[in-house]
Formats: structure tokens, C-alpha cells, sequence
């Protein structure tokens, strides 16, 4: 099953690619990705036609892409166009001219189809049950009403930001007169989607790189400790502030400003207007950055029918990322889920002690799984490479709190003297998260010993506590002399957490 596949997204702003593997286990990985700005949808005006010097950067730019898939040797390419050539009077004359030059066909997808798109990319990647997802592109926005997970309303408005740019800012020059007439005229829009009055107070899921420069703008400004602007969060006040910051300048400074790039300051007021304006008419309190959209949802949808899931959406998403992660990092897979089947056990049987619940069983259950995914790089230090590779790996379905918790779990499951200060990650974790993951960590680093000859000599275990120990009791199908003396090293550390003494037996 061994394939690769290219998606290419031509939009009115830019023109994205990705190229995803699909291995023959059943994981995937992305190999490569391009975007370019393209402005295709530039000067289109009232007659609705895209304009020679557009059409001949859009060429330009898909020769290039095409050049990037021959060296990749994919054997599937999805090719999609939006808005621009959606709405374009000489549609027909743009497609055949790509066509000709570049052997690309493209689909002209509706802006509903596009909506779709844009909510499987959301739904598979992010842990979320309720939302609206906004996806605010060069020349059309779209909105979706997510419930329960499955989409429950859908709808495309005909306006991006570089349609709104030039309808408002026709000579470049923002005002704060021409920004309220866009500010209301949006929300006209908004009072015209019936069915926006019923999610009043939901989360946003929003995507686009006018948004993506929104959460730059914040993670810049407060210096946020991870790369990864998937599943960043924003309250509504830092959203408001960065739209300030944005707003209030002119060109020359939007430039300058940490996280905006420079080819989107003359059209990024036109793209954040419709999220500030949609999070006012929701009174939303909190903005979740999607990195993934369009191109992924093309992805999972051809993803899972080569699977034959039986559905277009992951029942969950952070354990299917979390074994997609363990495929691609080539880790012993019976190993990794006898330990998880260990950690989780003794956690259950012992919560008279712990007083933990739901929310870290499952932090356990994913960094036990996890553990081991440094060998990729090395056995000397694995557990530093694993906290590395936890925190970059892309695992989906996890906030950024936490991932890195997880990320400490998976570096402390060797031993509990991980030497690197949580402190730097203190904006996202604080010292009652880290007593969390010392005591999860413990439970991984007695489950990994406990299967420390990698073959499952201790099948399960049984937990006995009273007033002054625990006792644990292995049921074993051969002699387990090894892994008792590899988990009672751990005995100092639980009799200090727990004030008990340890027997395994």
C-alpha cells in the first residue's frame, strides 16, 4: 500500500501543497509541503475575471509544484480551486490554460464543498465535540457548525481577505472610519446565517493564514514555548489585542510587526476583520488555531477509504496520532501497549493513593505508549530525545499544556531526574502539573521495568494496599526475577510520594 499522495489547494491568496505518505502499515506522514502567494483573485472587480499578470504567477508557481511532485513520484495528486476561479467569468479559459501548460486538472470545488473539506482537516486533527469553524481565505469565507463532532450547518460567504481589502481599502490606506463600515458590513453577513442566533457562546476553530498570523502575533508577544501553532489557544482579549496592534498601524508598521509576514501586511486587516467580528456576534471567549484544513480534509477523506475505516471522521484522535507517531518512529509496538496495559492497571487499582481521575489516566495512557519513541534517534539518552520528539512530533488531539506534560512523562519514565527546568515551560505548566507528572511518571517507569525483557513475562498485575504498603502481585508465565529487581529501583521515589512502603511479589 506504500503511496504517496499530492493535494494542491489553488486559492484566491496563495496556492498550498502537501505530499503525505501512506506506508503499508497503515501510517502516514507529511514528506513535503510548498505554498506561494499568488494573489489570483487580485483586481478580479466587478466583471469578475481574473487578470493576465495573476493568471501568469499562478502558472508559474504550479510549474513549480508540478516539478516538486515528479521528484517525490507521487502516484495520486488531488488538484482543487476555490473562490477566485469559483466566481471567475473566464473560468473555463483559466482551467483549460492550466491544463495545457501544466497537465493539472483541477476540480473547481462549491464553497460548501470546500466547508466539508475544511471540517474533516479540523475534526480529525483537534479533540473538539461542539464549535464553529471559520476559515477566512483570500476571497471567501466559510462557516460551519460542528455538533457532537459531525457537521450540522455549512455555509460560504462570497468575501476573503483580499476581496474585502479591496472593496474597503481600495488605496491601501486604512482608516478607522473605512475599518467600522467593513467591521458592520460583516456582521451583516453574519445576521443573515439563520442558524449562527443558535451557537451563541462556542468555541472558534478558525483557519487561514490571516488567523495563523493572529495567534503569531500573541505567541511572539507573550513568547510561547513550542513551535507548533495547531491547537494554539487564544482567550478573547488576546485575540482583541492582537487586532489592536494589527488595526492601528499603517502599512509600513504592520510590516514590522513580530509574526506578520510582510507579503500579507497590505491585506491582513481585510482577513481578521470577519474572526473579530464573528467572536463579537458569538461572544465567543476563545480562538483555537487550526493548522490543518482544506488539503487535510482531502487527505483523511482518501486516507481512511485505503484504510477502510467505515467513516470519514477519527473516533479518536489523539490515540490514533499517538499510533500513528509509534509506527513512524519504528517503536516495538507489543512492547509499548503491554506497558500502557501495566501503567493503566496498577493507576486504577491504586487511586485510593493517588487521587487522580479521568484527565491524567489519560495523559498516562498516551505517554506510556510513547515511552520508548526517543530510540528512533538513540538508546544512549532516549528519554531526552523522546521529551524532544514528544513535543514535535505533531500529536494531534492534545493541548499544549498537555503535550508538554506528556512530553516530561515520556523523558522521566527512565528515571525522575530529567534535568530539563520545567521552568521554561512555566507559561504553560505550573508545580502542581509537575507533581502530576512525577507521580504519572513513576507508574510508566514501574510498568516499563515490569516488561523489561520485552517479551511480557509478567502478564498482569494484581495491587494490594493497606495502611502501610502497596503491594503488587505479578502473574507471570515465566520467572520474573529481572523485572522485580528493575521495578523495585523506583521503591525510594514511591515510598516518598506516597508515604508507603513497596513490595512487588
Amino acid at each position: 500500500m506504500n503511496n504517496k499522495v499530492a493535494i494542491i489547494d489553488l486559492g484566491s491568496n496563495s496556492i498550498r501543497m502537501i505530499i503525505m505518505k501512506i506506508y503499508g502499515d497503515g501510517s502516514y506522514k507529511m514528506v513535503d509541503q510548498a505554498k506561494e502567494m499568488v494573489r489570483l483573485s487580485e483586481g478580479m472587480g466587478g466583471e469578475m475575471t481574473l487578470k493576465p499578470l495573476a493568471i501568469q504567477r499562478t502558472l508559474y508557481v504550479l510549474k513549480l509544484f508540478k516539478k516538486l511532485i515528479e521528484v517525490h513520484q507521487a502516484d495520486k495528486i488531488f488538484t482543487v480551486a476555490t473562490a477566485a476561479v469559483r466566481n471567475a467569468n473566464n473560468q473555463k479559459f483559466f482551467l483549460d490554460k492550466v491544463k495545457q501548460e501544466t497537465g493539472f486538472d483541477f476540480e473547481v470545488i462549491s464553497g460548501e464543498m470546500e466547508a466539508y473539506y475544511d471540517y474533516l482537516g479540523v475534526i480529525n486533527t483537534i479533540d473538539i465535540e461542539d464549535c464553529i469553524i471559520i476559515d477566512i481565505g483570500g476571497a471567501s469565507t466559510e462557516l460551519i457548525w460542528v455538533e457532537k463532532r459531525r457537521l450540522k450547518e455549512a455555509v460560504s460567504l462570497p468575501y476573503g481577505a483580499v476581496v474585502l481589502t479591496e472593496k474597503f481599502f481600495d488605496k491601501g490606506d486604512i482608516t478607522q472610519e473605512k475599518l467600522k463600515k467593513l467591521e458592520q458590513f460583516m456582521e451583516k453577513q453574519y445576521e443573515q446565517v439563520k442558524w449562527l442566533k443558535q451557537v451563541t457562546g462556542l468555541p472558534i476553530v478558525g483557519l487561514g493564514g490571516s488567523i495563523r498570523s493572529l495567534a503569531k502575533i500573541d505567541k511572539k508577544k507573550i513568547r510561547f514555548p513550542l513551535e507548533s501553532l495547531h491547537n494554539y489557544q487564544m482567550e478573547e482579549w488576546e485575540a482583541a489585542h492582537a487586532y489592536q496592534l494589527v488595526t492601528k498601524a499603517n502599512l509600513e508598521e504592520r510590516k514590522n510587526i513580530p509574526g506578520v509576514g510582510k507579503e500579507r501586511a497590505d491585506i491582513i486587516v481585510g482577513g481578521l476583520v470577519p474572526i473579530k467580528v464573528l467572536m463579537n456576534y458569538l461572544k465567543a471567549e476563545k480562538l483555537i488555531v487550526s493548522g490543518n484544513g482544506l488539503r487535510e480534509g482531502i487527505f483523511f477523506q482518501n486516507y481512511l477509504k485505503v484504510l477502510n475505516y467505515g467513516d470519514e471522521i477519527i473516533q479518536d484522535v489523539l490515540f490514533h496520532s499517538v499510533e500513528n507517531n509509534l509506527r513512524n518512529y519504528e517503536v516495538n509496538m507489543d512492547h509499548s501497549f503491554h506497558v500502557q496495559k501495566l501503567a493503566l492497571s496498577i493507576f486504577d487499582q491504586t487511586k485510593e493513593i493517588h487521587g487522580m481521575g479521568a484527565w491524567e489516566r489519560k495523559l498516562l495512557a498516551a505517554a506510556s505508549l510513547l515511552h520508548d519513541i526517543g530510540m528512533y534517534v538513540d538508546y544512549y539518552n532516549h528519554h531526552k530525545h523522546g521529551f524532544y520528539l514528544t513535543l514535535n512530533a505533531r500529536l494531534n488531539g492534545l493541548r499544549n499544556r498537555e503535550l508538554v506534560m506528556c512530553a516530561f512523562i515520556v523523558a522521566m519514565h527512565r528515571n525522575e531526574e530529567f534535568k530539563k527546568d520545567w521552568k521554561g515551560y512555566n507559561m504553560l505548566i505550573d508545580k502542581n502539573d509537575y507533581e502530576i507528572v512525577k507521580k504519572l511518571s513513576w507508574f510508566a517507569r514501574v510498568a516499563e521495568k515490569l516488561d523489561r525483557s520485552e517479551y511480557g513475562s509478567v502478564e498482569d498485575v494484581v495491587c494490594y494496599l493497606d495502611q502501610d504498603s502497596l503491594q503488587i502481585m505479578l502473574k507471570t508465565n515465566s520467572a520474573a526475577e529481572l523485572e522485580i529487581a528493575a521495578a523495585m529501583k523506583s521503591e525510594k521515589v514511591f515510598e516518598k510520594m506516597f508515604r508507603k512502603k513497596l513490595y512487588i511479589v
